[in-house]
């Protein structure tokens, strides 16, 4: 029997009771009950004698466990007692090791102060020993052995690393301004042997200085050196060409520019080699003697045309744009350490490159003009007396300028790309110019012709010479503007990756630079042409309705308006027929069509031209009538005659009459 069910906080006798005997099987229920009641008296009387046993085993021993518990806190008082008297021993050790530790301290500190007083007084004799070998040597003269320079480049490593270890010292500053003036005395003797060797390619003797330089810590020095010899050298072969031109030039720069890189890489040590080579480049353009500008400025004067400057100068464009190729070519060579340079230094040599570019460009703006301006030295101008044939002669200059525009900018290009725009738009613009004085100066001309003519009483209209001679100067100026507006249109260029590929920077100067994006932005728009090509217009349809007009100024002073006999104002409608005057507006109306063919081109719009006519004609003929003061009835139905009459041709000629015209008429019924 498990005897922990009767220890547990829930147990319920009842559940115990039929749990059991639900496992009693058939058992009966009195021998069931009498042996569970028999077998839990036995264990209840188990468990008493257990307690009995248990409680006097307790009794017996708990004196016991009282003397151990006594004894122990005797101990652990004992204990106590031992560390409070132990702790007391450490804190006076304490106090006296760290009195003996600080005393430590400070032995070691002036210890390490005695040896580097012991060290710097060493040095300092050391510093002195040194500093009087160094000026020994400067007084007797700096040697040239190698193997005497290799000793003294051991005496500067030694002087130099003798001054860092007296950097404490109260006099350092002293020292290192002698260490200094030193330097500057040994750098001042052994520059023109460096510079010597360097002449020569020298790599052994070269080698050595670098060395001595480094010694006294003025690499740099090195790379001035190396571009004075180099710059020397190449100078002095730039004197002695027979024939100077910047082609000359560029190829001798190009030739040397790879073996320059690979003696500042493997003899010089330098760092940065290719800005090295860009400054000695830069350095070398600007220093030339004679300057390449000056070279290119006297060949250019010695150009008999204008189209041997303009070729000169594509050509200059061509010999820089190979120097900055192979410019490139270096700088993008592949090796194993990037050099990383800085913008402006590359767009310095550019602009050095460039100069001759650069001071040239405004010239190119008078070789255009007189190139273009050649052009109009046309003979048939000056051959004719016919004005329809002179404005022919200008219409086929005007034509062909075109042509002429379109190869002037593509040679401009060439020289200089779109950065070529602020001087070729005054070449352009004196050339327009030039062709506008003709334009205009033949319009005076035809004009005052006109005006002879009228004021002599005489019609002019379209069988008149005047009219084709404007029509075709009109055509003629707008083709002239057609021409320069397909040479204008120029979009800006995105910002180039190269700052050598920068050609505004390079070769334009800050206004040239800001006139071109003004340029871009606002072409210029000739206004002065446009002027005249208005006024041509208005001539050739002042000349072709002169005849109208002539026979419409005398409408109001016509005697067929009044003072008629009764018996003709008796007359039918159908039996009044249009007036002579009128007559000979419709009949010069319709002859129109068939001459406007023969001067205008499809582009002016013939009927558009004869539209404009008929409008004006019936709006001219309205307003005459309105000055007419005083009209009888037969003079209103011959007006009405005439009124239909001309409404038909205008409508026969594809046009219609205007408001105007119409208001009147039905005026003039009402009033009939």
């Amino acid at each position: 029997m498990d005897l922990k069910t009767f220890s547990e906080d829930d147990f319920d006798p009842k559940k115990w009771i039929n749990r059991a005997w639900g496992s009693s099987g058939n058992q009966e229920k009195e021998v069931f009950v009498a042996n569970a009641v028999t077998r839990l008296q036995l264990y209840m009387k188990q468990l008493t004698n257990s307690l009995d046993e248990t409680t006097a085993q307790i009794v017996t021993s708990v004196p016991r466990i009282l003397q151990s518990a006594e004894a122990l806190q005797d101990e652990g008082q004992a204990l106590q007692y031992e560390l409070h008297s132990l702790e007391h021993k450490l804190t006076s050790v304490e106090q006296q090791t760290g009195n003996s530790i600080e005393s430590l301290q400070r032995i070691d500190r002036l210890k390490s102060t005695l040896e580097n007083a012991a060290s710097a007084l060493r040095e300092a004799d050391k510093w002195a020993m040194l500093a009087a070998a160094l000026e020994h040597v400067l007084e007797t003269g700096v040697p040239t052995q190698k193997e005497q320079l290799a000793e003294l480049t051991q005496q500067l490593h030694a002087n130099t690393a003798c001054l860092e270890v007296l950097s404490d010292a109260p006099d350092y500053e002293s020292k290192r301004l002698q260490l200094e003036t030193l330097y500057n005395r040994l750098e001042a003797a052994v520059t023109p042997p460096l510079i010597e060797a360097l002449t020569d390619n020298d790599v052994d003797r070269t080698s050595t200085y670098l060395a001595l330089f480094v010694g006294m810590g003025r690499g740099l020095s090195v790379c001035r050196c190396w571009r004075r010899a180099a710059a020397s050298r190449l100078a002095s072969k730039w004197s002695a060409l027979e024939s100077h031109s910047v082609g000359a030039l560029t190829r001798m720069l190009i030739g040397e520019a790879n073996n320059q890189v690979d003696w500042l890489t493997n003899v010089l040590k330098s760092d940065s080699p290719i800005a090295e080579l860009l400054r000695l480049y830069t350095d070398l353009l600007l220093s030339l003697e004679p300057t390449p500008t000056l070279v290119v400025s006297a060949n250019l004067k010695l150009c008999s045309t204008p189209e041997e400057g303009i070729v000169m100068l594509t050509d200059l464009k061509t010999d820089i744009d190979g120097f900055i190729s192979c410019i490139r070519g270096v700088m993008d060579a592949p090796r194993s350490n990037r050099e990383k340079l800085l913008p402006a230094t590359v767009r310095e040599l550019g602009r050095a490159a460039y100069a001759p570019l650069r001071e040239l460009l405004p010239r190119y703006t008078e070789l255009q003009s007189r190139l273009l301006i050649e052009h109009l030295n046309d003979p048939q101008l000056q051959q004719t007396d016919d004005i329809v044939e002179h404005s022919r002669s200008i219409l086929s200059l005007a034509s062909r300028s075109e042509g002429w525009l379109e190869i002037a900018y593509s040679r401009a290009e060439k020289i200089a790309g779109r950065c070529v725009y602020p001087f070729y738009v005054p070449a352009l613009e004196n050339f327009v110019q030039c062709l506008s004085n003709t334009i205009s100066a033949h319009y005076r001309r035809i004009e005052a012709l006109f005006r002879s003519t009228v004021a002599a009483g005489q019609s002019t209209g379209v069988l008149s010479p005047m009219f084709p001679a404007a029509l075709i100067l009109e055509s003629a100026t707008a083709v002239l503007l057609d021409a320069i507006a397909n040479r204008l249109n120029i979009e800006p260029k995105r910002e180039p990756a190269h700052p050598l590929l920068d050609l505004a920077t390079l070769v334009l100067e800050p206004d040239s630079r800001r006139q071109l994006a003004k340029l871009q932005c606002q072409p210029p728009t000739f206004p002065e042409l446009r002027r005249v090509k208005n006024q041509l217009k208005t001539l050739a349809r002042a000349v072709l309705r002169n005849p109208i007009d002539v026979i419409l100024d005398e409408v109001p002073q016509l005697p067929v308006w009044s003072n008629n006999d009764a018996l003709s104002t008796d007359l039918p409608d159908f039996a009044i027929s249009p007036q002579e005057y009128i007559t000979k507006i419709g009949q010069y109306l319709m002859t129109l069509p068939h001459h406007l063919e023969m001067h205008l081109s499809e582009k002016q719009a013939p009927l558009q031209f004869l539209t404009e006519v008929c409008t004006h004609t019936c709006d001219m003929y309205a307003e005459k009538l309105l000055n007419i003061r005083n009209m009888d009835a037969l003079g209103t139905k011959r007006c009405l005659t005439d009124i239909v009459y001309l409404c038909s041709v205008a409508e026969d000629l594809g046009s219609s009459a205007p408001p105007a015209l119409r208001r009147l008429e039905q005026s003039l019924r009402v009033a009939a």
